[in-house]
Order: C-alpha cells, then sequence, then structure tokens
C-alpha cells in the first residue's frame, strides 16, 4: 500500500461540514477585523486578492474582506474537526501566525479556494508548531482539510518568489504534506510520560 503524503501522494483529505451561519460569523468577525486594522485605507492598497463574490448562505462580500472570511471560514473547518473553539477575538496586530492551540502545539491555517499541487506560505514563515493547509471555494458547504507540515519542514524549503513577484513564499508540494488525522493523535510529551 502507498504512504499518504512525504512525497509519494497527497494524503486524503478530510471534508468538514460548515453552514451559512458559520459563514456568516466568519464575515462579522472580517468585517470587525478589516475596520480595526484599515487595509483599504493603506497606502498602495489595491484590494485583496480574492475579489469580491457572493459565498455560501447567500452573504456578498466585497475585494477587502472575501479572503479574510475565507480563511476564516478554513479555521473553523479546522477547529470543528480538532473539537477546539474558534478564536473571534479581534487583536491590533493579529494572532501572531497562531489561529488556533492544539495539545501538539500552535496551528496556523492556510485556506485556498483551489486544490493546488503546491501550497504556499508566504515568507517571514508565522511563528507557529504546525501548518494546515484547507480548500474552500467559497460556494459549497464542505471544506477540505488536506493536511500538515511542520514549521521546521517549511523553513527548510527554499523561497520562491509569488506569483506576483512582490514577496517570497515556501512552496510545498500538496504530495508531501501529512495527513491530519496524525496531527490530531500528537500529543505533548508531558501526557505521554
Amino acid at each position: 500500500m502507498e504512504v499518504e503524503g512525504q512525497g509519494k501522494r497527497p494524503p486524503q483529505s478530510v471534508p468538514v461540514e460548515i453552514t451559512p451561519a458559520d459563514v456568516a460569523l466568519c464575515h462579522e468577525f472580517a468585517t470587525r477585523c478589516s475596520r480595526l486594522r484599515a487595509y483599504a485605507g493603506r497606502p498602495g492598497w489595491k484590494g485583496g486578492l480574492v475579489p469580491g463574490m457572493r459565498l455560501f448562505g447567500g452573504i456578498d462580500v466585497d475585494r477587502t474582506n472575501a479572503g479574510l472570511v475565507i480563511g476564516k471560514v478554513g479555521e473553523v473547518a479546522m477547529c470543528r474537526l480538532a473539537g477546539v473553539p474558534v478564536d473571534l477575538a479581534l487583536k491590533d496586530r493579529g494572532d501572531g501566525g497562531k489561529d488556533l492551540p492544539l495539545p501538539s502545539g500552535s496551528v496556523q491555517v492556510k485556506t485556498s479556494r483551489k486544490a493546488f499541487q503546491n501550497r504556499m506560505v508566504r515568507v517571514p514563515v508565522e511563528m507557529c508548531d504546525w501548518f494546515v493547509f484547507t480548500v474552500w471555494d467559497g460556494l459549497c458547504s464542505v471544506v477540505n482539510v488536506d493536511g500538515y507540515v511542520s514549521r521546521a519542514a517549511l523553513a527548510r524549503l527554499p523561497s520562491v518568489p509569488a506569483p506576483s513577484g512582490h514577496w517570497m513564499n515556501k512552496e510545498i508540494p500538496t504530495s508531501s504534506l501529512l495527513p491530519i488525522r496524525q496531527l490530531l493523535k500528537i500529543r505533548p510529551i508531558r501526557e505521554v510520560l
């Protein structure tokens, strides 16, 4: 039997159901977040990377909030899968790269709208223990949790220019991700001893 992840083939995605109420909650969070951080008012602001769209549940979002909502929905899905509460607290400078705590350490969730062959994390890499990659197109009731990688493994990868050329990324093949269920089984050493 072929091994999932580790460069052989992508790990099996875990589908997580979301509701229109989840999307509405994430939209409300994104609206408060963009007001607090005043993204649209900053010099050089050209809009978010995700275009305005109508999301699952009939919520219309503009360029400023679309990416924030999609990212937060990915976090909601991972929290649901892990059985931990969603962090909806607003902080002036963000969450420090730590979207949710697990017994195995802190997690940063990276959500894309499409299932790409390679996943990217912007440099400098956030100070968390694990990166989890999810896919949600914004239109359906399922978020796919694709897998994870450690910060240490990501840091060893070379940096590559972003497609737009304005920043650098760490790029990891989806086939090198590890199955998400493995991350959920990792316990701190104090619990194992």
